[in-house]
């Protein structure tokens, strides 16, 4: 018996397995109008519009009609935009004035995943409340799917817009409003990798409007190839074109396109630490309110905080997911913040991490700072680190009832003493065990450390 649905980023799976199989998201449809209905129709009843999008991935198709069945029975009219990036419905559904949103995506995981993130009507992530009150209706044995009508042939009420295409050009639109009227990118040569996904059809395009020059690869997606030797999770082939174009800077984008891996023009990958602190470094320069504090993760590398600090720029550390970054973002009234992994979130022009508008920020500070991308950025040591992706069982066992791998964990706690940190977390959103070491010792020790940490964890899961 299955115990949970959703993970730090909404919900994966392999197509047709559990979380993705028919029955489940049958159920899941028909769990998502049944809370939508008692929290949407409290506020406003015209608003029950529910926008789709998604990735390349093959089964996307086949996934929508299956959850939007029971949407569209319940009343919901359904809109399917086609492939479209994820953070273009967080912009969509409040600019649609939609009930919620929906992509169907596994964001950078291989092209046999899928997956399902939710927007409500304010372009945010569904709250974790939300998603339980949701998984608790799917998991319930009793839940009746006949109960709430969902086989009434509701396929009138599902709409495919006139063109995906206005949706797509809206947002579009918005990307291109946060360019000062007075500046283009004419000169500026651009190389991107679109990971074959939903970004495709949305930045080369608005980069060359704005006048740069735009090298592309990564962008023939066939259903099976997102993530695959391209795009942010695999960002050799962008550091090759950047060289070959001659480019003064390179963008990869993973499938949904909510993240951003950038190159310089060297053709070195820059460290997303280095990103953050450039970024809270231009906001604190022009006034922009909220620019005291920045915002990221527990695994940002310390050297990170170590330069902001003494700059009088504060750090303040989250869970890992975008979602904490956004809700301390919003809690502290700050306005910059992200992951090192290349989630950047600017809350008060889009409440959702954004690739695109990342790129487009970027591009700018380039334009503003007249240098190349590795001249403009700011630069700082990173503390040693090491990290490991362990496989995990589908059934992740809770680590403390793994009392060998604790000690084992203790024991290499005790080893770095106050020189450094161990954080060993689950992912949330794959079977990994994520292992990260990082210390004022060798790389070669910390290697060491995080192999008997993989070992201990392999043999207690036996």
């Amino acid at each position: 018996m299955y115990t949970q649905l959703f993970g730090t980023d909404g919900i994966r799976g392999k197509h047709g397995e559990f979380p993705l199989d028919e029955a489940t998201l049958e159920r899941l449809g028909a769990a998502v109008a049944r809370s939508a209905s008692r929290l949407i129709s409290a506020r406003d009843p015209s608003r029950r519009c529910v926008l789709f999008g998604r990735d390349t991935r093959s089964s996307g198709a086949s996934i929508f009609q299956l959850i939007s069945r029971p949407l569209a029975a319940q009343g919901y009219p359904v809109r399917d935009l086609g492939v479209v990036p994820t953070p273009a419905l967080s912009y969509l559904v409040p600019s649609y004035g939609a009930a919620l949103g929906c992509v169907i995506s596994a964001s950078h995981n291989p092209p046999e995943y899928n997956g399902l993130k939710f927007f409500g009507p304010n372009g945010q992530k569904i709250s974790e409340e939300w998603e339980m009150e949701i998984e608790d209706q799917v998991l319930k044995r009793d839940f009746r799917l006949k109960k709430m009508g969902i086989f009434k042939n509701p396929a009138s009420s599902i709409q495919h817009p006139a063109s995906a295409q206005a949706a797509r050009q809206r947002y579009v639109d918005f990307l291109r409003c946060q360019v000062p009227v007075n500046m283009d990118f004419r000169g500026l040569r651009i190389a991107v990798d679109c990971a074959h996904g939903a970004n495709g059809a949305v930045l080369p395009t608005l980069l060359e409007s704005l006048g740069a020059s735009v090298a592309v690869r990564g962008n023939k997606p066939n259903g099976r190839n997102i993530n695959t030797k391209a795009g942010a999770m695999d960002p050799c082939g962008l550091q090759k074109l950047v060289k070959s174009f001659s480019a003064d800077v390179g963008f990869a984008f993973d499938g949904d396109a909510d993240r951003l891996v950038v190159v310089d023009e060297k053709g070195r990958v820059v460290p997303g630490e280095w990103i953050l602190a450039t970024m809270a470094l231009i906001r604190r320069q022009e006034g922009e309110p909220g620019a005291e504090a920045l915002v990221t993760t527990q695994v940002s590398n310390f050297g990170l905080k170590h330069f902001l600090q003494a700059r009088g720029i504060s750090v303040l550390e989250t869970r890992v997911g975008d979602r904490w970054v956004l809700e301390s973002l919003q809690k502290e009234g700050l306005g910059f913040g992200g992951e090192n992994s290349g989630h950047y979130i600017w809350p008060f022009i889009l409440p959702s991490a954004d690739g695109s508008l990342a790129a487009i920020l970027t591009a700018q500070a380039m334009v503003r700072s007249g240098r190349p991308v590795s001249r403009m950025l700011a630069k700082f040591s990173l503390m040693p680190q090491v990290t490991l992706q362990v496989p995990a069982p589908k059934e992740k066992p809770s680590l403390d009832s793994l009392p060998d791998f604790l000690s084992e964990l203790g024991r290499v706690a005790d080893a770095l003493d106050h020189r450094g940190r161990v954080l060993v977390r689950y992912s949330g959103t794959e079977p990994i065990l994520r292992i990260l070491l990082e210390a004022e010792i060798s790389k070669a020790k910390l290697a060491a450390m995080a192999d008997s940490l993989r070992k201990a964890y392999g043999k207690a899961i036996e």
